[in-house]
């Protein structure tokens, strides 16, 4: 449900973006954390979830493209930490360009950034980046249907991720205890 942007959310937000088509996306204060992700159209903010997201990713699964999305979500993990890096979200918009709807491809890219930038700073999230990074393997390459990708590792243990982050070699035993350490 969105919501009329006021003074005290644009005080309290952290700018992400300023994306080409005019629209903005911040951190805030959501349910649970202040690593709600909304995105402001209008002067109207929207809580985006990761299911809307990989709706949009969805149709990608029927082309090419995919890989090319998935190569360009690849590039942008390796660069996550745990503070936005505005090169990072400058370098999507360049990368955006290269395909057919470059405004929507910047969206999903700079949201999946910012999604994997919050996994990083939740206090007891052990496999952080990872999830978005499992998520967006099924969706692309697995081609796993976009609600069931989004919200697969809802209700699992941390050790079953895991164990499917490993099998698809993305995840390692050694990097899991730099983890917990």
């Amino acid at each position: 449900m969105a919501f009329l942007v006021n003074q005290k959310f644009e005080a309290e937000a952290v700018l992400i973006s300023n994306l080409s088509d005019g629209t903005r996306l911040f951190f805030a204060k959501g349910r649970f954390d202040h690593w709600c992700i909304y995105h402001v159209r209008n002067q109207f903010a929207h809580a985006v979830r990761d299911e809307e997201v990989f709706f949009l990713m969805q149709k990608y699964t029927t082309t090419l493209q995919r890989f090319w999305l998935y190569r360009d979500f690849l590039t942008v993990f390796k660069l996550v930490t745990n503070d936005i890096n505005y090169g990072v979200v400058n370098n999507i918009t360049r990368m955006a360009k290269q395909y057919e709807e470059p405004n929507e491809v910047q969206f999903i890219l700079t949201f999946l950034y910012a999604g994997m930038v919050a996994e990083e700073n939740k206090q007891n999230a052990i496999l952080k980046k990872y999830i978005k990074r499992l998520g967006v393997h099924q969706l692309l390459i697995e081609c796993m249907p976009a609600r069931m990708a989004a919200n697969y590792s809802r209700q699992k243990k941390w050790r079953e991720l895991q164990l499917e982050c490993e099998a698809r070699g993305f995840f390692s035993q050694e990097a899991a205890l730099k983890l917990i350490a």
